[in-house]
């Protein structure tokens, strides 16, 4: 049994992929919400199986201090570790490197071509973008091609919010398509989820969807051609599960993030119709990958 915690409000992330084409696993992935196993007057028991810890940015509550619920789960965690391996439980509540720090780590190591600053900071090149250094993006940012531009956007920021400056990193094709990577990593396993094609750098979804593109995303799903990579920045990151987003240049993987609350399928019924084939195969590679962990 896979035991897979989450703040409440994010549940959704693994709840839609098990109502849809992880219906397979439904039985086998237990959510669990955070608040429900920390509530008053709940009695935990902590039965053998994975355990796979998610959330971890705004889920948990605050970093400095730790807010409750962060302590509560980080003495769970030490507790499952004792009792069944840290092989078993996978995430923790407070050692993994954030945005920021990753993609500082992965640019000083020479992995990602591009820099990331924080706003008090100068950035080097232009152009740059701003966005938070936790949480998602629903709207594309706007570039930054100015030291002076770059000022002025930060006088318009609200005061307290957490952001960071990105270097432009422009990955697209000699045809303008832009292509956007997922892979999940579940223990030491990289499982390729999918790529979404697009004309924008901003990609959200699979805005191009034509034929020879669903080839060459069920290729990805066969080939994983970019493992070893992801999984070494895995390592970097001390991120047990999620999901590595990242692009190509000149073909060496540039990574945006690793999310560990990361959305599994949506419900977009065109999109679906069109990439089935791509969803069935990834729901049969999580499960194997699932197996062998469980099995180790």
């Amino acid at each position: 049994m896979v035991y897979y915690l989450t703040a409440a409000r994010q549940a959704g992330a693994m709840a839609y992929f098990l109502q849809t084409w992880g219906k397979a696993l439904a039985k086998r992935i237990h959510l669990i919400a955070y608040e429900e196993i920390f509530a008053p007057g709940v009695t935990l028991t902590l039965p053998r199986g994975t355990y796979i810890f998610t959330c971890l940015d705004k889920g948990l509550g605050s970093r400095h201090p730790p807010s409750p619920l962060r302590k509560a789960a980080i003495a769970l965690h030490a507790r499952l570790v004792e009792l069944h391996g840290a092989d078993r439980v996978l995430n923790h509540p407070e050692n993994y490197l954030r945005r920021y720090e990753l993609l500082r780590a992965l640019h000083a190591g020479g992995v990602n071509r591009f820099a990331v600053h924080r706003p008090d900071e100068t950035p080097a090149r232009y152009p740059v973008y701003l966005r938070d250094t936790v949480g998602s993006e629903e709207n594309e940012p706007a570039l930054i091609y100015s030291p002076a531009g770059y000022q002025a956007a930060l006088a318009r920021e609200p005061i307290g919010r957490e952001r960071m400056a990105i270097e432009f990193c422009d990955t697209a094709d000699g045809n303008e398509v832009y292509r956007k990577y997922g892979a999940f990593v579940i223990g030491g396993e990289v499982i390729p989820r999918h790529v979404f094609f697009s004309r924008r750098w901003f990609i959200k979804s699979a805005d191009l969807t034509a034929p020879e593109l669903v080839r060459e995303e069920l290729a990805y799903l066969e080939q994983n051609p970019h493992a070893e990579a992801l999984r070494l920045a895995c390592r970097v990151a001390q991120i047990g599960y999620g999901r590595v987003d990242y692009a190509l240049l000149d073909g060496q993987p540039q990574i945006w993030e690793i999310n560990q609350t990361p959305t599994i399928s949506t419900p977009s019924p065109a999109e679906i119709d069109l990439r089935k084939a791509v969803h069935q195969r990834f729901a049969e590679l999580f499960s194997s990958a699932l197996d062998r962990l469980e099995s180790s």
